[in-house]
């Protein structure tokens, strides 16, 4: 059980509320993403130029995930306290369409090294 250090404020009362457990999805979504990107520089033989663009652009994604996420946790705990939640749909649409961009991108890879 965790106990609050004496002197130390808590960002909301129960630490076990949904801002810890979304913040962990989205640092699991973003370390994927980190993941996908880094087998790209593996196949920079294979597309050269592209894998690198495509490495910087996953790498940029899941950097800018991370941030809002940061964000968002802020806003979970206020939230929290205030006793009201508010939606954040921009950031759960930029998630979905950045993990859709990488698929899209990874499954063009394939398809060019399968058809050459």
């Amino acid at each position: 059980m965790n106990t609050p250090r004496p002197g130390r404020r808590q960002p909301h009362a129960d630490p076990g509320l949904q801002p810890e457990r979304t913040t962990q999805s989205w640092l699991r979504t973003s370390l994927t993403m980190t993941v996908v990107s880094l087998l790209f520089i593996r196949w920079i033989n294979v597309f050269q130029t592209l894998s690198v663009v495509v490495f910087v652009v996953c790498i940029a994604l899941a950097i800018a995930a991370i941030a809002l996420q940061v964000r968002r946790y802020r806003l979970g705990a206020v939230s929290i306290r205030a006793g009201r939640g508010r939606p954040t749909p921009w950031a759960v649409i930029f998630l979905t369409s950045s993990v859709c961009l990488i698929a899209v991108l990874s499954i063009a890879s394939v398809l060019k090294i399968t058809f050459g």
